[in-house]
């Protein structure tokens, strides 16, 4: 029927098919297949192009090639977010309802169609091209621009396609180079041209949105809605930015950055594609959890580590435990270290290899939109606490051996490999309180339990944990210096001094005191909702039909599964809250205000070190909820409201 009406001309541009009509075609290929990407049915978005419903019977070159690509680009985005696994039914919906994508067509085979059309354009080009002294019609002109902006099309989909099956095969330098011009290309795309071409009520010739409303279910959830050229194009300038972004992953060697990268990335909450893109590219996630042999194969590259050797170099550079160090060099007739023996280095090997897993899903869980990733922190934390346990036996055994064995040091070897998995498990323990604040689940009320537990457990826990790693890094460093000197001496070579001598003995200095500003930030938070909680000024739920210990259960009980830390029980809670509410509200608000100024000049002191947007914003809030506490300490009448735009977790409080 379509045939039949004119809608589709299976000759294309040599049958009369406008350019024109081509390039708007694309563009709303396009705006199909983003709309997809964010979620909706492939049966309501890509597939309502009537072209792509039997490719072989198009007969353009053009609109063949364009058409093939289309379906091969849909392939490849299933093939890569279903290997990566990190989708829910709400980011992407895989089903293509048996319709072929063009699986005998080779990679090369596509690439090759595409390559031709792009001649093809490039010759009508040429031929449409201004020449000296030859005046030319607006028609001709305009056939000219349509031309150009078809071939840049057609380019952009070439390498666009490219630039994702070379990620897919994990060919990263390649992937950044062809992704690289991307971007190029989409800057000059200009949607206005062909926009005549569009017929009333928005619809494009060759799409019809109901052709495949029979395969749908007949309760399908929701009306699609597809986006508009111009915001296609703007959501695939994001999207190639993304996939640079992804790309530097190969480049960042220890695992603890490589952990804050997949967070800070996550939280700009990325589409499906470029945070699966990222998991795959990160090898160790898909290598197996045996530790892999030291030698290079012969004549090549050498091996990269594998996870449990990422593992074990965290751990060793978190606070240098003696057992994964260099064994001591001994003296003839003394016994070696018994840190260092064989039976040890199994256990550790066990131990590492262990905690692949929890890690693993770690990373993976941050590949998860934002929303799902709080239930994914509930259920790692039951996996952590399972190789914390692990952890506590094996420190308990080398403490043993560090004290009492033959040629043991007689210095504790304790808590090395436990607090290393604190420290991780507390960060955890910490999103996921917070994570309430970003995805809005907590009420008003129900804020002052939240930030007493940050202020009062998790964040004195994680100052705490920091602060012994600081002190054992910062010995060990002292002593690597010491026996630098030393040997310098020996050889008679005066050693230099380190003017930064001061700034590497306290290696964790910086995040303690930005876990310190938070914790007074929390501390300022929980008083201030008490005191305005007294006045009436936030809304507080019905006794009749509210319980609290039910509440606070539900909020925290994530963290029951865990021995350490232990969970606050809601007794301690309502002890503190019931001290805190004898005390009046002038000194609750004047308490809350040197709070948020001790968390300010923290943070100053901070950005003054290490300048960072995030920390910038914060300053600013503790400045105003400084003032605002200040301020109702004298007249504690004026209403307040509260404002995240500055920070998704740490509220802005406002006079009304």
């Amino acid at each position: 029927m379509a045939l039949e009406k004119g809608e589709l001309v299976l000759e294309g541009i040599s049958a009369g098919l406008e350019p024109g009509e081509v390039v708007v075609m694309v563009d709303q290929t396009l705006a199909c297949f983003v709309t997809w990407l964010e979620g909706h049915s492939l049966a309501q978005t890509v597939l309502t192009n009537l072209y792509l419903h039997q490719v072989d019977k198009v007969q353009c070159v053009v609109v063949k090639a364009v058409c093939v690509v289309a379906l091969k680009l849909v392939e490849l985005v299933k093939d890569i977010i279903g290997k990566a696994g990190v989708y829910e039914e709400e980011d992407f919906q895989p089903l293509t309802y048996g319709f072929r994508l063009c699986q005998d067509v080779t990679e090369q085979r596509c690439i090759a169609g595409l390559r031709e059309a792009e001649e093809v354009l490039g010759r009508e080009v040429r031929r449409t091209k201004a020449r000296e002294g030859v005046e030319r019609s607006e028609k001709e002109e305009q056939e000219h621009q349509e031309f150009t902006a078809l071939q840049c099309r057609v380019k952009f989909l070439r390498l666009f396609y490219c630039g994702l099956s070379a990620l897919y095969r994990g060919d990263t330098s390649e992937g950044v180079r062809v992704v690289g011009g991307c971007s190029e290309i989409l800057a000059a795309i200009s949607v206005g041209i062909g926009n005549q071409r569009v017929l009333e009520g928005g619809r494009v010739k060759g799409f019809e949105p109901l052709a495949n409303q029979r395969l749908l279910p007949p309760t399908f959830p929701r009306y699609t809605e597809i986006v508009t050229r111009e915001e296609a194009v703007r959501y695939l300038e994001q999207l190639v930015t993304r996939l640079n972004t992804v790309t530097t992953v190969t480049t960042i060697p220890s695992f603890h950055t490589m952990l804050d990268f997949f967070q800070s990335f996550s939280a700009t909450s990325p589409c499906a594609l470029s945070r699966s893109v990222l998991q795959l590219l990160y090898t160790p996630l898909h290598s197996p959890p045996t530790r892999q042999p030291a030698v290079s194969p012969p004549a090549g590259p050498p091996l990269p580590p594998g996870f449990p050797e990422l593992l074990r170099d965290s751990c060793k550079s978190f606070m240098a435990p003696p057992c994964l160090l260099l064994a001591p060099r001994t003296s003839p007739g003394i016994p070696p270290s018994p840190l260092h023996t064989l039976q040890v280095r199994l256990c550790l090997d066990t131990f590492f290899s262990q905690c692949c897993r929890p890690f693993g899903l770690l990373l993976q869980a941050t590949g998860h939109n934002r929303a799902r990733q709080r239930d994914k922190i509930s259920q790692l934390l039951e996996e952590f606490s399972t190789v914390q346990e692990e952890a506590d036996r094996l420190d308990n055994m080398l403490n043993t051996l560090s004290l009492s064995g033959d040629g043991a040091s007689g210095k504790p070897h304790s808590l090395f490999l436990g607090t290393w998995l604190l420290y991780h498990v507390l960060k955890l323990m910490v999103r996921y309180t917070l994570s309430g604040f970003e995805l809005e689940l907590y009420s008003v009320h129900e804020w002052a339990m939240v930030w007493w537990y940050l202020y009062e457990l998790l964040y004195p826990w994680l100052i705490n944990c920091l602060h012994r790693a600081d002190t054992v890094l910062s010995e060990h460093m002292e002593n690597m210096d010491r026996e630098k000197r030393d040997k310098a001496s020996k050889g008679k070579k005066k050693a230099k001094a380190n003017p930064k001598k001061g700034v590497k003995s306290r290696p964790y200095l910086t995040e303690i005191a930005c876990y310190q500003a938070h914790a007074n930030m929390c501390a300022g938070y929980y008083k201030l909702m008490v005191a305005a909680r007294q006045e009436s000024k936030i809304l507080i739920p019905n006794p009749q039909f509210d319980n609290e210990v039910v509440r606070y259960e539900h909020r925290f009980g994530a963290f029951a599964n865990l021995l350490t830390p232990p969970l606050m029980p809601y007794t301690q809670f309502k002890e503190v809250l019931e001290h805190t509410e004898k005390a009046s509200i002038k000194t609750l608000y004047t308490a809350a205000s040197r709070d948020f100024g001790q968390a300010r000049q923290i943070l100053e002191t901070v950005q003054a070190s290490v300048p960072d947007e995030e920390i910038l914003n914060l300053i600013t809030i503790n400045k105003t909820n400084f003032v605002v506490a200040s301020v109702l300490a004298r007249d504690s009448k004026r209403e307040i409201d509260f404002d995240f735009s500055l920070h998704q977790n740490f509220p802005t409080i406002k006079l009304v």
